[in-house]
């Protein structure tokens, strides 16, 4: 029986609202079920657009028909973006929040062994002369045959992949275990990177530009506690793991004997940072009781407070600088660790306060004005006041600029990026880059009032002679290894992504061919080469090894080093080849089909079984590298860097802007450094081993390089080039 109100409706209009019912219906059915979750998973499982590119990449146009899929696939992506926004306000949650889509993620994949070896020999060819490079290809392929040792590991690989679906991946757990918290070197240098200022952040006193920046982080932390950040995609679509965000605060990295320990302790409405300045520490919260944050005004008094304490201090009120055991070998810093809880319980409590703080922000002295200089002061400066176990060390000079310093096992630098550049755009949002220099500005209402000073403590230590003379010990050893690290910042004006891609060419990959070209003029050789890339499409994905030598890259370094100026044709011929060929590694690697970890887990895996892989152990597969890269992530400045693992090494970070590159060069000085004889164009000499030498040599190069692009574009394209074989010139 209807209603007497539903009777007297028209017909049409029942019908419209039967039909908007319905709609309401299945809108919150849907809801409910989450459908739109489910093909997300599934379509972000199907990864062939990223070998999709737009336009031209490497000189091959990429076909309309391709670049059309690709763009029906990243439509259907933004699509259920939008769907699952819905899903999620529907539910009364926020609709885009950090890990709104994190359970979509597909698994880290396991590439097929066979293609991995193939992969792997691919990559080692130009690296070892014929007659080792067809044993090792015997012994691989061996390794991968049918019924072999190498199919038995797979399996077992394929198996724990699975169990770990939805949990973490196959390879995290192996891979920060035994690459990072098993490294027994020091931190500096070999395990942690840093980060510059950018040139357009404000001028103000060294406090008021520590308290942004803390308010910053602050306010970072809230965006996270909250999920307030929204995801981040490739493309503007593809959504990435966002995991690691969990442990950008209050996370430390604890010695152990034998293998580390990294701990992320639980946020307290009495959260602390530890400031560190001349060697003395100090606990100061940043929240008070009630559990409201300081005010930017609040935090620059208690730290000038701290400031003005620091200066006041004799020499015999000053506290030992124990920050420099932290850049001793872990074993021996881990022994010390405890030797210091047994001199004095006050050790143990001032460790738990350190260990347990938000983040530890450093005040330094002076700051120089040469890029080189700023880099080498923020990666190692004065290892006796610095905590190198802290997730990162915010570190800030007098004259007001910062930098920061990255301890690297908790996260990939794209996030610890992601935070300074969130405190550089709230501090530029709030003072409109119109401060004055006197510790008196104020840039907004935030800062206007009452202020409230917080108790700080300045923790003390106690030690035991040995102890004492352990950090006399460490001093020492850290002053020899900073004496072996080379440093130099390149910044490349007028050169960029804006011309490279005005040749048709990946930047990246443009800089790759640059960077093999420049070791091979200074050493007279090619060298084991790897580039890094991320793998965060994937749930809990980190990063890949992407090995960047192949025939086609040596083919043109080689080319470039021996032709005369006349066979511009044939140089940009195997450029455009060269460029091509790493833009396809690259992507193998982001697409979870990169060599390294999947030996490093077939490695481990075997271990686990109790398998014998001697095959593992051939002498392609412990070819030293020699030149470590990374393109740094996007940033409005100078990014940073990070040292080489191994002695005689080159580690070299760049960003590429649009018309400049910035290049972080790091050498490290073996005990057998010297000159090298190299021969180019006819001519020999002799070439120092430093990081200026090898900055000058990638400058060169980028700019012959560039001149060859720039003299293809004003001739006329030829019909037929030479395809000479130089890989084994």
């Amino acid at each position: 029986i209807m209603p007497a109100a539903w009777r007297g409706l028209s017909r049409g209009t029942r019908l419209g609202l039967a039909c908007t019912s319905l709609v309401a219906s299945v809108i919150l059915v849907t809801s409910y079920l989450s459908p739109g979750r489910l093909l997300m998973r599934f379509l972000l499982r199907h990864r062939a657009w990223l070998y999709k590119d737009h336009g031209k990449i490497g000189g091959l146009k990429t076909s309309s028909s391709i670049q059309l899929r690709q763009r029906l696939y990243l439509g259907c992506v933004w699509i259920l973006w939008k769907w699952i926004a819905l899903e999620r306000w529907l539910r009364g949650r926020r609709p885009r929040s950090l890990y709104a889509v994190q359970d979509t993620l597909p698994p880290l994949p396991v590439p097929r062994l066979r293609d991995t070896c193939h992969r792997f020999l691919d990559s080692v060819r130009p690296l070892m002369n014929s007659a080792d490079w067809e044993r090792s290809t015997q012994v691989v392929l061996q390794f991968a045959s049918a019924g072999g040792v190498g199919e038995k590991v797979q399996r077992a690989l394929v198996k724990r992949a699975r169990a770990l679906e939805g949990i973490s991946s196959w390879l995290e757990e192996w891979w920060e275990k035994e690459h990072f918290l098993r490294c027994r070197l020091p931190l500096p240098v070999n395990g942690n990177w840093y980060g510059l200022d950018r040139p357009d952040s404000p001028s103000c006193s060294q406090s008021w530009r520590a308290s942004w920046l803390v308010s910053g982080a602050i306010r970072f932390m809230r965006h996270l506690n909250r999920e307030k950040l929204e995801p981040l995609q490739i493309m503007g679509y593809v959504p990435l793991c966002m995991w690691q965000y969990r442990r950008v605060f209050f996370t430390c990295r604890v010695p152990r004997e034998g293998c580390d320990e990294l701990f992320t302790f639980l946020p307290t409405r009495s959260a602390h940072i530890v400031i560190l300045i001349k060697g003395q520490m100090y606990k100061m919260n940043v929240f008070h009781d009630d559990g409201i944050a300081l005010t930017v005004q609040e935090l620059q008094e208690n730290i000038q407070a701290i400031i003005e304490d620091c200066k006041q201090l004799q020499a015999h009120e000053k506290e030992p600088p124990v920050g420099i055991l932290t850049s001793e070998e872990r074993d021996t810093w881990a022994r010390l660790r405890l030797k210091l809880f047994e001199v004095d319980p006050e050790n143990e409590r001032s460790m738990t306060i350190i260990e347990t703080a938000m983040f530890v922000l450093v005040l330094e002295g002076a700051y120089a004005t040469s890029l080189s200089e700023q880099a080498r002061m923020t990666f190692v400066g004065d290892g006796r006041n610095r905590w190198f176990d802290k997730s990162f060390q915010l570190i800030v000079y007098e004259d007001g600029s910062a930098g920061v310093n990255v301890e690297r096992s908790w996260a990939d630098a794209p996030v610890a990026s992601h935070l300074f550049g969130f405190m550089h755009d709230h501090e530029n949002a709030a003072f409109n880059f119109s401060v004055p220099h006197d510790t008196s500005a104020t840039a907004s209402g935030e800062v206007q009032g009452g202020s409230k000073k917080v108790k700080t403590i300045r923790l003390k230590w106690k030690l035991s002679s040995d102890i004492a003379e352990a950090i006399d010990k460490a001093a020492i050893k850290y002053e020899e290894l900073v004496s072996k690290t080379d440093l130099h910042v390149l910044n490349m004006r007028y050169f960029g992504k804006g011309l490279i891609k005005k040749c048709e060419m990946s930047p990246d990959a443009f800089v790759q061919m640059a960077l093999q070209l420049a070791y091979y003029r200074l050493h007279g050789c090619i060298a084991l080469t790897t580039e890094t890339a991320h793998t965060r499409q994937f749930f809990h994905g980190r990063t890949e090894v992407v090995r960047t030598v192949s025939s086609d890259s040596v083919a043109f370094v080689k080319a470039m080093a021996h032709l005369d100026r006349s066979a511009a044709e044939t140089k940009l011929h195997l450029l455009r080849r060269a460029c091509v060929t790493q833009v396809e590694r690259v992507k193998d690697a982001m697409n979870g089909n990169g060599v390294d970890k999947h030996l490093f887990g077939l490695k481990m895996m075997a271990k686990e079984q109790g398998i014998s892989c001697a095959e593992l152990e051939d002498e392609a597969f412990t070819l030293p590298v020699k030149l470590w890269t990374s393109q740094a992530p996007a940033q409005r400045g100078p990014s940073g860097g990070f040292g080489p693992v191994a002695e005689d090494g080159y580690a070299v970070s760049y960003l590429v802007n649009e018309d400049n590159i910035y290049f972080h060069v790091c050498y490290r000085r073996g005990e057998s450094s010297e000159a090298e004889d190299v021969e180019e164009d006819g001519q020999s000499g002799r070439n120092p081993a430093s990081s200026e030498a090898f900055a000058a040599a990638i400058e060169k190069a980028l700019l012959e390089m560039s001149v060859l692009c720039t003299k293809k574009a004003q001739t006329a394209q030829t019909n037929s080039v030479s395809t000479l074989d130089w890989t084994n010139c």
